[in-house]
């Protein structure tokens, strides 16, 4: 039996357009709730709209809303739509699980004059320092693997080993190996008072679990929870969800588990499938109809779902062009195949943004890209969880905006950035074009107008931040937080989210 709010003032508004389990995914009063959303049904519409609604029927308080997605991108989206519906005020909390975590915290170790520890950029640099000089590439990359997939997993390096084996994790290392390296790791961190993207989500946990006053602070402010991409969760994600969420039922959470391909990563889509087991007593409202996505790009999706997975999706589009394949003798000719392809697709007066270039794993990511520099093609590599991968003159940046002191420091030093003059002073020699050797200068170039750019929107956030905060604010969506004019390139995993 369906039960809805009474819609007051002008929240029936907030219904217009909506078909019958749309309507019903924004009026429930039940929690907790969860909305089975597969791709281009209205997910995001539905998920602001409820929030919306929610607030203007005066069950919730947008002060004490917080709604959490997976990358920078779909919170600025997010926010975008909220604020159109007149959802705003100064504790609406938007953001992934990572950007709310550290705000958290960065409060916490202010109000306790506590030293905020430096963010990691990435954690491949402690590790090579850990693995030796003499390192594998490939080696470096299982590592870093496992590391991210034991943190997620909420596995400690004392049962990493054990526990990889009954998983049947088979990295191109020995087990106890790598746990010597994951140990290790872990010290090395504490010596240099630094900490990773996953020490953010388990340290706000522990923060919460470790004093009860603090946990009815956060909870108190954390009242209402709506979560996107559910199944993408992983134990560390939800250990530090039910930190902030405590006992109480308001929370909202949505997801599909059709499209969970993060397992192999440490995500949980258990936590989903299940999720009477996961959230006792939920409400469980279905979304059945496409209507971003042809009948024939619906059909060719269902087609690739494993064995069992019923995909009961009905498209709400006209027909469209078959999807087409193509075949090449190898990597190079097909990369090749794929470039001429994206040079030919952008037309006059278009963007390159629009077009993204998937790949089953990231080895095949450098050929796509000198693919494209060959035929003059612009383009950024997103790394994990759709942020932009950190190229050798943004990591630098990064450094050096982490010795500025005061806000008024990072200001002028964002001004000298866009100072095209003195850009190009520090701009290497460009190297010839020709025999696939791509000119490097207007790459520099656009990273420095970038992260001027970034710079100035941060301090429109945040007018006395300093350098550190910056290029932690930087570091948590880097992708998102630069905007840029280029092809996208990215495996599946990375591209999670994103739409072209």
């Amino acid at each position: 039996m369906e039960h809805a709010a009474q819609p007051v003032d002008g929240a029936e508004q907030l219904l217009v357009g909506l078909d019958r389990e749309q309507r019903q995914a924004v009026t429930a009063t039940e929690h907790p709730l969860a909305i089975i959303a597969p791709a281009g049904s209205g997910k995001t519409t539905v998920l602001t709209r409820r929030i919306a609604y929610r607030v203007a029927t005066n069950s919730a308080d947008a002060d004490h809303v917080v709604a959490l997605t997976f990358t920078r991108q779909a919170a600025g989206e997010l926010r975008q739509r909220l604020w159109r519906l007149g959802v705003r005020g100064p504790g609406l909390r938007v953001g992934t699980f990572h950007a709310v975590a550290h705000a958290l915290l960065r409060q916490r170790w202010m109000e306790q004059s506590r030293r905020a520890p430096t963010l990691l950029a990435s954690n491949r640099r402690l590790l090579a320092e850990v693995i030796g000089a003499r390192h594998d590439p490939a080696e470096l990359t299982a590592v870093a693997t496992e590391l991210e997939w034991s943190r997620a997993r909420l596995v400690s390096t004392d049962r990493y080993a054990d526990t990889a084996r009954r998983s049947g994790r088979r990295p191109p290392v020995d087990l106890q190996r790598v746990a010597g390296y994951l140990s290790d790791y872990t010290a090395l961190k504490k010596r240099r008072g630094v900490v990773d993207f996953d020490d953010l989500l388990a340290d706000c946990a522990a923060e919460i679990r470790g004093d009860t006053s603090y946990a009815q602070i956060v909870r108190w402010r954390f009242r209402h929870l709506f979560v996107d991409e559910f199944q993408d969760l992983n134990p560390l994600q939800h250990h530090l969800l039910e930190a902030w969420r405590g006992s109480r039922p308001d929370i909202c959470v949505v997801g599909d588990p059709r499209q969970a391909i993060y397992g192999w990563n440490g995500a949980d889509p258990q936590l989903l499938e299940r999720i009477d087991e996961t959230l006792p007593g939920v409400t469980v409202i279905r979304l059945v109809r496409n209507y971003r996505c042809s009948p024939q790009i619906v059909a060719a999706a269902a087609g690739v779902l494993p064995a069992g997975v019923v995909d009961d999706t009905s498209s709400m589009r006209p027909d469209g062009p078959i999807v087409e394949t193509t075949g090449a003798i190898d990597e190079a000719a097909e990369a090749e195949l794929v470039a001429r392809r994206v040079r030919m697709m952008r037309p006059p007066g278009g963007r390159w943004s629009s077009i993204g270039v998937l790949a089953r794993t990231n080895a095949q990511l450098p050929v796509l890209a000198r693919a494209l520099d060959r035929v003059g093609v612009p383009h950024v590599v997103l790394g994990s969880g759709g942020r932009t991968r950190l190229d050798d003159v943004t990591s630098g940046l990064m450094e050096e905006a982490r010795r500025i002191k005061r806000g008024g420091e990072l200001a002028a030093w964002s001004a000298d950035l866009a100072d095209s003059e003195l850009v190009i002073t520090h701009l290497t020699p460009p190297r010839p074009i020709g025999e696939g050797i791509a000119n490097t200068a207007p790459a520099q170039l656009a990273a420095r107008l970038a992260i001027s750019v970034a710079a100035r929107r941060f301090l429109a956030e945040v007018p006395a931040g300093d350098g550190a905060a910056f290029a932690d604010w930087f570091l948590l969506g880097a992708g998102e937080a630069v905007p840029r004019d280029a092809v996208e390139l990215a495996t599946f995993h990375a591209a999670k989210g994103r739409e072209w």
